[in-house]
């Protein structure tokens, strides 16, 4: 026993002095703070209705998630506070608490969104009103009330989320909840995102094109924020094969807003291959143009940068969606303040492209651009800006935001 305890005794020294060691290399403080531990929640991997990928997942926030859920830029509204676990966590299951699992996945979208941006651009993106001493956080309402709608109010400072019974769906059949959909959580939080960058884009009296780049960046963002998620990544690859011009969720967005509707193709399809001659300046119509060849760049730019051989596609396609975040919303910062029009934002993209090292990326944006009648001596000239004449685009086929009679001035 002896020779035992004098082994244990040898070996706590030399314990003690490895970390005396430790301690001076590093001049380690007194006392140090334990890292702020972050939140786990719990969202829907799409919507409901997309069968393969119905089944919820967790996620982790990367700060501390408050009661409601809440942060000091987000704050849930119009339902019952969620308190988090011991563990500071939020991990709600949907067919014990509907409500609950509402408000903390529609909270982690809305969060995720504003971390992509605020990542890719290395500092925190106010919201409008975040001037002076004014710090109110978007006030996001995940069951605001009974009609087929969703809409971000600058007035309000919100974003505002319904539910609708559809009279497509037979008889009995469960609410649709927009909330519960990530891509139209991310396309409403795209318009807050937008407005706070741009505020001059959103009212009535712009030109088509400037209305068509609001709704055409909240599209965007639902696609980047899927390519934000590594699971979802690995997903798309399985589901494509690695060919982003198959049909997958990518480019499908809204799939159970779109069938309510009886719209198989949900509300949008990125997919598409719409040149400027062949839309209305409806300013939702006009929109697909610019998504369009927002969706070919990103494709083009992950087949480029493909090998199979030395690094995983996911690897590849995550990474391609982290640059087209920071490419689109640096392009948007660099365009003009007032009346901007996709070739303010394609030309942008190019000049960034080149300044990153990037010239084949370049090379890309313009010539799908030019494809799309953007740029290069095609380019079209219909479309004419009549806001002199009191003559303003339709939104009719636009989201509740578009639509939304606070910007209709």
């Amino acid at each position: 026993m002896s020779t035992e305890k004098s082994k244990q005794s040898a070996a706590d020294k030399d314990r003690g002095k490895v970390k005396a060691i430790a301690e001076a290399m590093i001049a380690l403080p007194p006392a140090v703070d334990p890292p702020i531990a972050g939140s786990r929640t719990r969202i829907w991997k799409q919507d409901p209705s997309v069968k393969e990928l119905a089944l919820p997942r967790d996620v982790y926030i990367h700060a501390q998630v408050k009661e409601g859920p809440s942060d000091s830029q987000i704050v849930i509204r119009g339902l019952s506070p969620v308190t988090p676990d011991l563990n500071q966590d939020f991990l709600i299951d949907p067919a014990s608490d509907e409500k609950a699992f509402d408000a903390v996945h529609t909270y982690t979208i809305v969060r995720q969104v504003l971390t992509m941006y605020q990542r890719v651009l290395d500092r925190k993106i106010p919201w409008q009103w975040n001037t002076g001493t004014n710090q109110d956080p978007l006030s996001v309402h995940p069951q605001a009330g009974r009609t087929a709608n969703a809409f971000y109010s600058r007035d309000e400072k919100a974003l505002k989320f319904f539910f609708f019974k559809p009279d497509s769906l037979p008889a009995g059949s469960p609410d649709v909840f927009t909330c519960r959909s990530l891509d139209v959580v991310a396309h409403e939080t795209g318009h807050a995102i937008l407005d706070a960058l741009k505020p001059n884009w959103f009212f009535r009296n712009v030109p088509a094109q400037t209305g068509g780049l609001h709704e055409s960046f909240g599209d965007i963002t639902s696609i980047l924020t899927i390519l934000s998620q590594l699971d979802l990544v690995e997903y798309i690859v399985a589901q494509t094969k690695s060919d982003l011009h198959r049909r997958n969720i990518l480019a499908v967005l809204a799939e159970e807003f779109g069938n309510a509707f009886g719209m198989p193709e949900g509300l949008r399809n990125a997919d598409n291959n719409l040149k400027l001659s062949e839309v209305s300046d409806e300013v939702h119509d006009i929109s697909q143009v610019f998504t369009g060849a927002f969706y070919d760049i990103l494709a083009d730019i992950f087949t480029a940068n493909r090998n199979p051989r030395l690094r995983d596609d996911a690897i590849v396609l995550y990474e391609t969606g982290r640059y087209m975040a920071g490419l689109i919303i640096r392009s948007i910062e660099k365009a003009p303040a007032n009346n901007a029009i996709y070739a303010d934002v394609a030309k942008a993209a190019i000049a960034i492209a080149k300044a990153d090292g990037h010239p084949d990326y370049a090379t890309l944006i313009e010539k799908h651009f030019t494809l799309r009648e953007v740029l290069g001596a095609q380019a079209f000239a219909g479309h004419p800006d009549l806001a002199h004449l009191g003559i303003y685009p339709s939104r009719h086929g636009c989201c509740g935001t578009m639509q939304h009679p606070e910007y209709q001035t």
